[in-house]
């Protein structure tokens, strides 16, 4: 049988369509739902995501063949760690105590004292018995000025070295500088530069005024001989007396401040007497400074002492 051209084009039409019906569908779509771009450009992105994994994953150490990179930051200095040298003089005072007369010791005007310094050797030389203790300034506190020291002092060692001095007729606070004078005549004394002195701090106490006691002398006679008059602090033995001549029925003293009792004894008669009370004991009486304690009438004579009353 002889086969047509169109023939052949049925059979071969009918044997794509069984064909195609054995296919399935979703191969026949899949490249109609892929995006609309060439395959180049999904290779490219490919590669480039490979890369960029691959450097990251990479270490981030600089290999020992690498150029290193110059420090941007300022090179630190070093710092210099000399010790300073130790300053020493050769003659130098460290104050230790003052063994005597604390600062601010109260002393009456005119009162001697005592004062002593306990005093260190801080520098190189030793002290001998050529150095002095020397006044300064402030208050010189009498006329000694210079007493050499007792013996040699070595470096590190100690001394008190002391001074007669005589509280001055000021009142308050006074106080006197010292320093140590080696033998060629320089000064020295204590603190940082070996040039600070040393003192004597007193306190002078002020002294109470005299006050002036008056009054008459009733001796029993027509007139009156001549008599010491006393008068006795109370509470103590101190007691202090005048002269008084013949025919003086009045007398007028001077008395520092204080309580007393008042008598007067005329030695050629052997008679006493005596300031009294109502029982014919000697009563106190007070003296104040810059004040008359006026009446006190020594009218009570006997033979005998009279006793103390209040």
């Amino acid at each position: 049988m002889k086969l047509t051209t169109n023939s052949i084009l049925i059979v071969f039409g009918i044997i794509a369509l069984a064909f195609i019906s054995c296919v399935p569908v979703s191969l026949i779509a899949m490249p109609l739902l892929q995006p609309a771009q060439p395959y180049e450009v999904d290779s490219i992105e490919t590669i480039q995501a490979i890369v960029t994994q691959t450097v990251a994953a990479a270490p981030t150490s600089i290999p020992a063949t690498a150029t290193p990179v110059p420090a941007t930051s300022t090179p630190i200095q070093p710092t210099n760690t000399a010790v300073p040298t130790a300053i020493a003089y050769c003659d130098w005072v460290a104050f230790v105590k003052d063994v005597t007369i604390p600062d601010g010791t109260q002393l009456s005007a005119g009162e001697a004292f005592t004062k002593t310094w306990r005093l260190q050797n801080r520098g190189t030389c030793t002290w001998t018995p050529d150095y002095m203790l020397v006044y300064t300034s402030g208050d010189q506190m009498g006329s000694t000025t210079a007493v050499r020291l007792p013996g040699n002092v070595p470096p590190g060692g100690t001394v008190d070295v002391s001074v007669t001095l005589t509280a001055p007729a000021l009142n308050g606070y006074q106080r006197s500088y010292w320093m140590l004078r080696n033998p060629s005549g320089a000064l020295f004394g204590s603190g940082s530069k070996a040039n600070e002195a040393f003192y004597v701090e007193i306190k002078v106490k002020k002294e109470l005024q005299n006050g002036t006691v008056s009054g008459a002398l009733c001796y029993p006679s027509e007139f009156n001989p001549p008599m010491t008059l006393y008068f006795e602090k109370a509470g103590t033995t101190e007691t202090i007396q005048f002269a008084i001549p013949e025919d003086q029925n009045f007398f007028s003293v001077s008395l520092p401040a204080g309580k007393y009792y008042a008598y007067a004894w005329a030695p050629g008669y052997n008679l006493e007497g005596a300031y009294t009370d109502s029982n014919d004991l000697m009563k106190t009486f007070v003296v104040s400074g810059g004040q008359t304690t006026a009446d006190i009438n020594l009218c009570s004579w006997s033979p005998y002492p009279h006793g103390r009353g209040q």
